[in-house]
């Protein structure tokens, strides 16, 4: 089920890679930053964007329980992409309260509902609830993956973590990229700036915060 950008957000100018901002308001939940990822386990183009979303994330916290697992075996563009399992992993961190909800699993079966305040956020903000949808502090959201899942063709799960510690590797500089635009959105929705120091994560910080003015 190959995802399709919705209408009334191609119309929005891009903030940053493929993200447009959506509402001037931070979101918050018990006071830290509020982000919210819908995906499904079958979806190669959700499977591409959990990478950078766990990139960006372990630098403001902690990960626990998460595991590997591939995309669907037929029905898509590409096939058996290496990606991580949200479903049962936990994120914790001071300053972000991080959310997942996966609908299907990679045989297109029902797996998680949003809850009725997530289905509230998906009304407003993604309505045909297309996937993979990410909010980023209420500010910010992208439906779709930021770059190509071709990438990852041909590659295990251990494959890409292996060309994620080489710094010529194309999977490496793709996944950071986008990993750096979602640290840049964070930091301009409101993370402590101390934390938003790293080199590419500052420039974008300014990026953004000048064409917000």
């Amino acid at each position: 089920m190959p995802w399709r950008r919705p209408k009334e957000m191609n119309k929005q100018p891009k903030v940053l890679g493929k993200f447009v901002e959506v509402s001037k308001d931070t979101m918050r939940r018990t006071g830290k930053l509020f982000v919210f990822f819908m995906g499904a386990e079958f979806c190669p183009y959700c499977a591409a964007e959990r990478w950078p979303i766990v990139r960006s994330l372990q630098k403001f916290g902690q990960w626990d329980g998460l595991k590997q697992t591939i995309s669907a075996a037929r029905d898509e563009p590409y096939l058996n992409l290496p990606t991580y399992d949200f479903t049962k992993a936990t994120y914790t961190s001071p300053h972000i309260d991080f959310v997942a909800r996966e609908i299907k699993d990679r045989e297109f079966k029902p797996l998680q509902k949003p809850l009725k305040t997530e289905e509230k956020l998906l009304h407003k903000f993604n309505p045909k609830k297309e996937i993979p949808f990410l909010l980023i502090g209420g500010r910010f959201a992208q439906i779709g993956s930021g770059f190509t899942p071709k990438i990852f063709i041909g590659h295990t799960f251990r494959q890409t973590e292996t060309e994620l510690k080489k710094v010529e590797s194309e999977i490496r500089k793709t996944i950071d990229d986008e990993a750096n635009i979602i640290s840049a959105l964070l930091c301009v929705s409101g993370l402590p700036p101390e934390l938003c120091k790293e080199a590419g994560t500052a420039g974008l910080v300014a990026q953004v915060n000048a064409k917000l003015t």
